[in-house]
Formats: structure tokens, sequence, C-alpha cells
């Protein structure tokens, strides 16, 4: 009987050094967390945009005549400055008056004037993506802020005029 007891201390003393083993080596299952996706910025419709009809053109306009707020573009190629709609969305503005030869680089996404009058809140059609030369500042400032931008086909004529520019809103205040 003392050796069936020595026999079974053994047997116990075996399955306690496995069993110790085995809670050793399980690791602990590391649960991961799913990262919501960033909400996509809103994309305008091509149909509801002028993109596609101002490409690969170019508009001419003299800088002496942009006041402050308006912008005459049509297609007289006497006119020293040149804005060039590279592609779909990337634009190009070459000024080439006697004190400043400037290059304006940036996207555009430029919407159909419909007939109404509203544009989305905080609608920018230009942003400029080259580094801003100080004879150019004040163009620069005016197409990146709100433009209302209209294009009469049968006139060749585009009008930028100076929008609103809404400060933003933080909901709930």
């Amino acid at each position: 009987m003392l050796l069936n007891i020595y026999k079974m201390k053994k047997i116990i003393f075996i399955l306690l050094c496995f069993s110790q083993t085995v809670f050793a080596q399980h690791k602990k299952k590391i649960v991961k967390i799913p990262v919501k996706q960033p909400i996509e910025e809103y994309k305008t419709p091509d149909d509801q945009l002028l993109n596609g009809t101002l490409k690969d053109s170019k508009w001419y306009f003299d800088m002496k005549n942009y006041r402050e707020g308006k912008l005459y573009l049509d297609k007289d190629n006497t006119k020293p400055d040149v804005l060039n709609f590279v592609d779909n969305n990337k634009f190009q503005i070459n000024i080439n008056q006697k004190n400043c030869k400037s290059l304006i680089k940036g996207t555009y996404e430029i919407l159909k004037n419909d007939g109404s009058t509203t544009m989305p809140m905080g609608y920018h059609p230009f942003k400029i993506t080259s580094p801003v030369q100080k004879c150019a500042a004040d163009l620069s400032n005016f197409l990146s802020g709100a433009v209302d931008v209209s294009f009469d086909e049968n006139a060749q004529i585009i009008e930028m005029v100076e929008g609103e520019n809404f400060p933003p809103t933080v909901p709930g205040h």
C-alpha cells in the first residue's frame, strides 16, 4: 500500500509539472479592436461639374485689370496672363507682367451654374498647391477663397466673382 501511495504521488507530481508547462505556454489571445474608417469627403458627380468642358483649354486675362473680387477671362490671346486647365482637375496660371513673372498651380472643381445662385457652404473651386509669390499673392488669395465662377460657352467668357466666405461652424454651438 505504501508503494501505491508513492506511485500515486509520483503520478500527481508528473501531472502537476505537465499542467504547469501547458499553462506557461498558453498565450493570451489578443483581441483587435476594429478601427472606424474615416468618413469619405463628398465627391461631386461629374455631370454637375464644368471640369470636363474646361479641360485642355486656355483662358487669357490681364492681371492689371484684376479688381478686388472680380476677374474676367476670354479667348483673346493678346492678353499676357494665361489660365490653363491642364486636365480634368489640375490648372496652371502663368503671370507675365512686366514687374511680375509667376506660376500658380493647383486643382479645381468648378460647379455648373444651373441658374440657381446658391452654392454649397464653404465651396472653394480652386485649391492652390504651389508656393505663393509676393507679386501674385492677391490673385492667389482670391482664387483660394469662395469664388463664384460663371462660364458663358457661347460668348467664350469666364467670370469669377468673390463669393461669401462663411466661418466654419461647430455643431452644437
